[in-house]
């Protein structure tokens, strides 16, 4: 987990690449008097896709239970910005979720917290 202090505005972590499905390190995205983010931004870079993959965003009140708060499928090869407003939650992770017809897809992750 990845942990920031020091008054913040908006939180910006690049998760770097995945090869195959995974999650990507899970960032704090709430402390108590310093910040506390509701407002969510997913950056997915997808090469040498085969059919398609899907990507999320996902959220944590706790640190353990993950659900989505973004969740996109992507066919082809490019970037793709996604957002959502007004659902706070305590951490935030990139997750590959996963991948059909082929095993070679390569996902860059990178998210924004606010």
């Amino acid at each position: 987990m990845t942990r920031y202090t020091g008054f913040q505005d908006t939180l910006f972590y690049e998760a770097g690449e995945l090869t195959a499905p995974g999650t990507t390190t899970a960032v704090l995205t709430y402390e108590n008097n310093y910040f506390s983010t509701k407002d969510y931004t997913l950056v997915a870079t997808v090469t040498n896709i085969n059919t398609e993959v899907v990507v999320r965003l996902d959220g944590s009140i706790d640190g353990t239970n993950y659900g989505p708060l973004i969740s996109n499928c992507i066919t082809k090869n490019g970037t793709y910005v996604y957002n959502m407003t007004g659902c706070p939650v305590k951490y935030v992770r990139g997750n590959f979720f996963s991948e059909t017809g082929g095993t070679s897809a390569v996902v860059r992750l990178s998210f924004a917290a606010r």
